[in-house]
């Protein structure tokens, strides 16, 4: 019997060795998203593919390598000015590498290393008005994302107001492989690009200027003080809509740093729950093999008591005529969907730590959290941001900048 289970357990091993040597042989060359990638590391994009987030390369399996199959190629790109692959040499912008083995790819019939593969810089992200519009036809439609060569693959879209300044919401496309993402990818600073004419963005986030403009709509120095804290998380922080890490690449992380794709957002929220939910649908997604759309934006301007005890709307931008711009907002949304099924769910959270009854005052559609069991977060609490889910029609009865999604069931 003993001989048998062991003659059985090797039949078994080496069925195991065959089959994995069999997936080694068919995927050719492995490039580890946190090993692998040259600095600055090139665009990884799908020859033929197509132009949005579904055009890049991504890992497979739950880790962070992807595969390419003997003889199968990579468009390796370093969009942007003056800048080129720099094994070739200037004005090489693009090249296509074909997987021989391992982590060597030919180009033009000659042998290289991946990590031979380098950018000059780091490629560059653009941040454009697309000419069309977006919810009710008076917004502004803004792509982010690279121009590589004639063709632009877009990363994020942006529903924009002109009027104040604000993004009503982003909207990108969460891959599979996202549980494989580059990890501690070095931040860039943000850009203002052309949608704040005259305005410094960058300033108006500082602690001093939070506290001096709140100051002032409050009239009361000592309000300012008392919400914007030096020493705690008592701030307004750029809170992305699509964040750094719902991408794989370095390259995109970079991407999302766009003032257009921020809001002011507490701090105290921004790094818990906010965070937490963000963590959670990545999750989610690597865990069950789903590419999502996923939707975030900012409904309401938040207001706080002034003075007098009378509630003011807050804003980081108010000029000497008393113009308003780049709205503190009462809620952040975030609506996740699954094309293939038609199931989606939105997450809300309170953008207000000093809230005494956030149920009463900020609660708009039935909360349907009991029956999302993969979300992981503190929802009752409110210095991390009480927070709430809904079903995508019940939500969008009030929240109308949501786009249109058919629906056919709760997204559990």
């Amino acid at each position: 019997m003993k001989t048998t289970v062991t003659v059985l357990g090797l039949i078994s091993f080496f069925a195991c060795l065959r089959v994995n040597h069999a997936k080694s042989i068919k995927a050719g060359c492995s490039i580890g998203i946190n090993s692998d990638l040259p600095e600055p590391q090139p665009l990884l994009l799908i020859p033929g593919g197509s132009k949005d987030g579904n055009g890049f390369f991504v890992p497979d399996d739950g880790d962070d390598i992807v595969t390419f199959g003997v003889g199968q190629d990579v468009l390796l790109a370093c969009p942007g000015t003056n800048n080129y692959l720099a094994f070739a040499g200037f004005g090489t912008r693009i090249a296509l590498a074909t997987c021989s083995s391992g982590t060597t790819f030919y180009i033009n019939s000659i042998p290289y290393s991946f990590s031979d593969f380098a950018c000059r810089s780091y490629p560059y992200h653009t941040a454009r008005r697309s000419g069309s519009t977006c919810h009710d036809g008076t917004k502004s439609h803004i792509e982010i994302g690279f121009e590589v060569e004639s063709d632009f693959y877009k990363t994020i879209d942006i529903c924009f107001d002109d009027n104040v300044l604000n993004t009503l919401y982003s909207k990108f496309t969460l891959v599979s492989g996202i549980g494989g993402y580059q990890i501690g990818f070095p931040r860039p600073s943000f850009l203002e690009d052309d949608f704040y004419p005259g305005i410094p963005v960058d300033n108006l986030y500082t602690k001093n200027t939070q506290r001096q403009t709140i100051s002032n709509i409050l009239g009361s120095t000592q309000l300012g003080n008392t919400y914007i804290s030096d020493t705690t998380d008592y701030y307004l922080a750029r809170g992305h809509y699509t964040a750094k890490a719902d991408f794989v690449y370095g390259s995109q992380h970079r991407a999302t740093f766009h003032f257009v794709n921020v809001a002011p957002q507490w701090q105290t929220f921004n790094g818990d729950n906010w965070n937490s939910l963000e963590m959670s649908v990545r999750t989610y997604a690597d865990k069950n093999k789903l590419t999502l759309d996923v939707y975030t934006g900012t409904h309401g301007v938040l207001t706080l008591p002034d003075i007098n005890g009378i509630e003011k709307e807050l804003y980081l931008y108010v000029d000497n005529n008393n113009n308003n711009g780049i709205p503190v907002p009462k809620l952040f949304w975030k609506a996740v969907y699954n094309p293939k099924t038609q199931a989606g769910v939105v997450f809300v959270g309170v953008n207000n730590p000093y809230e005494p009854n956030p149920e009463e005052n900020y609660v708009i559609c039935t909360n349907v959290c009991s029956n999302i069991s993969w979300l992981q977060w503190d929802e009752k609490n409110v210095k991390k941001g009480y927070s709430y889910c809904c079903e995508v029609n019940d939500f969008r009865s009030t929240v109308n900048t949501l786009p249109e999604l058919t629906v056919s069931s709760l997204l559990t």
